[in-house]
């Protein structure tokens, strides 16, 4: 897709920092809303209540999935709404899974009939059965749709219809074998079709809510569809939804039971908003709160990853031929225009099919600066004389200026930074190769037509592209093929077209690989129609109390495959641990009310949060821990004394085994001798019980233990026998 009438998908539960801040975002067509942020929604206790809110910067724009194109209206419909098939998010090459089917489909052998079995047990959220006639009504309408010119999306569900005008529509008719059992047949070859399956304009809906022959109204109607996610309404300022009891695939993950897309005007308040706590992630954040990001210990920020959105400098391959495109190629500096004019922030675009995109080749040629080659490029082909130097600079550069090879105009929509400065580098840079630039800068309005059709005006050009889904002919056919209507470069190339072709009927998982990887390396290496330039990075800000979100290169957005660890009363356990593992009160940090929060008694002391007295000494754990007791041993010290009994009736240190420091242990001045174990000399005769017990064996609760009127201590001092009267 062009970035002009919708933005890039990659903005999913994903952060996408795009260094080049355009003003007229080219081929992304940014939709925003024009509300005002107020009265957000709460986060209500619905089931478990999990509520995650979103800070988005535009809520959803088309309610309906047969006709929604923008980026804000795809991250909704995909929790709301299911398709035949999917991505597989944990894969990163985002392998097509089945999600309404039960296994992916069969092809018959001209690639025209695609047979696919369906998955028994779905409900609608209407509570309506999910089958086969859903699936034959759902189709039946989005064709109607673009018979009548209703839906945007209709290139997509016509991809070969300049080449079949009589039969431009891709599904020709949807048959019902069964119950659970479809057969589309096409109208042509179209082996993508399966990835198609995946798009959100091909989702399943409800016959019983879905108006047939009118599209749904995003202000008043309500989606129904399949997916983890009911649609619950949608405000200026907010899109809530929530979770679906009866999900045909369950609820297997610590999933959200609420989201709440909440409408932000701008990067930096989004950005401000997760900073303050007020979401818990954002679909693109201002970047120069990257560092406040990484600083905050509750925020979590992603390493740099690369999109399948590709930029590229266009060239009119009518006008500018193989030869000069090839010498242009070499005569770019690519290294100054990633690190100097982009910061670095980006990646270099190695292939039309980028990689994370199904049957991208890394092992290409790529083209680099070589001004010595770009110029001998030119020698051989005859452009300039056979003797020219190609190491002579001043000869190449007076060319340019007074006698130039070629004269180009390049291209770009005024307020576009890059794109401006992308202009000024092409002037220098082909200088070097005897080449003139002539800069233009157009108003957005007036650029836009260029982009749109006006090719002829193009020679050189900034232009992007980004994928629907995840099949290299989303890039490959609309780009080069000659029936295009995005083909803005004009490739016309007869091996290159055959190829696509080809590509476009191969079943075989393998040869059609294959032809991909051949494409590849004949556009990059020899065809040359674009300067490849790069590839935006992407990055995830988002709460530490949502746990680990991964990124996909397609950015799509699915909560149900997000685990999140809610902790809502914040006592170091997740809810579902606390519910499903120890039967805790996922809204009290203190279940037992042990003066221990549920997350320290598991985490740190073992302890049990069921049980305020995990080891029955009659102290509750919390005081324990606080004594510096063991709480998981009755008696900490010892002593023969429960630490209960010493804290509650004898006021002994529970950690001491000899709290009076006599010589007997507490349990043995209370068990066996009726001592006083806080006392060192029970019975103030002078000799500590200790003493009078392990030396003189003289009763230490009688002063005088031989009732001869002198007390034991004043006998030892006396050398006399404490326990014999006449010593």
């Amino acid at each position: 897709m062009f970035f002009m009438r919708k933005k890039p998908k990659g903005s999913l539960l994903i952060i996408v920092i795009l260094t080049i801040m355009m003003v007229s975002p080219i081929m992304t067509g940014h939709i925003t809303s024009e509300s005002h942020q107020s009265n957000q929604p709460q986060s209500n206790n619905i089931l478990t209540g999990m509520t995650l809110n979103y800070g988005v910067g535009s809520l959803i724009m088309d309610l309906d999935p047969q006709f929604a194109w923008d980026s804000a209206s795809v991250d909704v419909i995909n929790q709301v709404c299911e398709g035949l098939f999917g991505y597989d998010l944990n894969n990163p090459e985002l392998s097509i899974v089945p999600v309404l089917a039960t296994e992916l489909g069969t092809w018959n052998a001209e690639a025209t009939e695609y047979t696919v079995t369906l998955k028994q047990g779905v409900t609608f959220h209407d509570g309506s059965v999910f089958d086969a006639w859903d699936v034959q009504w759902t189709f039946n309408r989005l064709n109607w749709f673009i018979d009548n010119d209703m839906t945007q999306i209709a290139e997509l569900y016509e991809p070969l219809a300049s080449l079949y005008p009589g039969n431009p529509l891709l599904i020709n008719n949807t048959e019902i074998l069964d119950n659970y059992t479809v057969r589309f047949h096409l109208n042509y070859p179209y082996v993508p079709f399966m990835s198609l399956l995946c798009f959100s304009g091909s989702a399943i809906l409800s016959q019983m809510s879905t108006p047939e022959f009118a599209l749904l109204e995003t202000a008043t109607d309500i989606l129904v569809g399949t997916g983890p996610y009911e649609y619950i309404e949608q405000t200026l300022e907010y899109t809530k939804l929530r979770a679906y009891d009866d999900y045909h695939s369950k609820w297997i993950n610590d999933s959200p039971e609420e989201v709440n897309f909440i409408f932000y005007p701008d990067k930096a308040s989004k950005s401000q908003a997760l900073l303050d706590g007020e979401v818990h992630m954002i679909d693109n954040m201002d970047p120069s709160y990257i560092d406040l990001f990484e600083s905050n210990p509750y925020i979590t920020v992603t390493e740099p990853d690369k999109s399948t959105i590709i930029y590229y400098m266009g060239m009119n391959n009518k006008q500018i031929n193989r030869t000069m495109r090839q010498a242009i190629n070499y005569a770019i500096d690519y290294e100054f225009l990633i690190e100097d004019l982009l910061g670095g922030t980006v990646d270099r675009v190695t292939s039309p099919i980028p990689e994370g995109i199904l049957y991208h080749n890394p092992d290409l040629d790529n083209p680099t600066l070589n001004v010595f080659h770009a110029r001998q490029i030119l020698v051989d082909d005859g452009v300039v004389p056979f003797d020219t130097n190609v190491f002579d600079d001043s000869w190449w550069r007076n060319k340019a200026d007074f006698d130039p090879i070629a004269t180009y105009n390049y291209t770009w929509n005024i307020g576009n930074m890059f794109r401006e400065n992308l202009g000024i580098l092409t002037v220098d840079n082909l200088r070097e190769i005897g080449i003139d630039v002539v800069l233009t800068g157009l108003l957005w309005e007036d650029y836009l037509p260029l982009l749109l059709g006006d090719f002829n005006k193009l020679q050189l050009f900034g232009s992007g592209w980004g994928p629907d889904y995840n099949d290299p002919s989303n890039f490959i056919n609309p780009l080069f093929s000659n029936t295009s209507a995005s083909n803005n470069a004009q490739v016309n190339d007869p091996t290159l077209q055959a190829m696509m072709m080809d590509g476009l009927t191969e079943i075989n998982e393998t040869a059609r690989r294959d032809l991909y990887y051949d494409m590849q390396t004949y556009i990059v290496e020899d065809l040359m129609p674009w300067v490849f330039l790069y590839t935006p990075l992407q990055q995830i800000a988002h709460s530490k109390l949502i746990g680990i979100i991964s990124l996909n290169s397609m950015g799509i957005l699915h909560f149900y495959d997000i685990d999140i660890p809610f902790d809502r009363d914040n006592d170091g356990l997740t809810d579902r641990e606390e519910i499903d593992t120890f039967y805790t009160d996922p809204l009290n940090p203190d279940t037992d009310n042990d003066r221990l929060t549920d997350g320290e008694e598991v985490n740190i002391y073992h302890t049990n949060p069921l049980n305020p007295d995990s080891d029955n000494d009659g102290v509750f754990d919390g005081e324990e821990i606080y004594y510096h007791a063991d709480p998981l041993n009755a008696d900490s010290d010892n002593d023969g004394l429960s630490d209960g009994d010493e804290i509650n009736l004898y006021s002994t240190d529970p950690i001491k085994p000899d709290s009076d420091y006599d010589g007997l242990s507490d349990g043995e001045e209370i068990n066996l001798y009726s001592t006083d174990p806080i006392k060192m000399d029970s019975d103030n005769d002078g000799l500590t019980d200790g003493e009078e017990i392990n030396l003189y064996y003289s009763d230490p609760i009688d002063p005088d233990s031989d009732n001869d009127g002198v007390s034991d201590g004043e006998e030892i001092y006396y050398h006399a026998d404490p326990l014999n009267a006449d010593s």
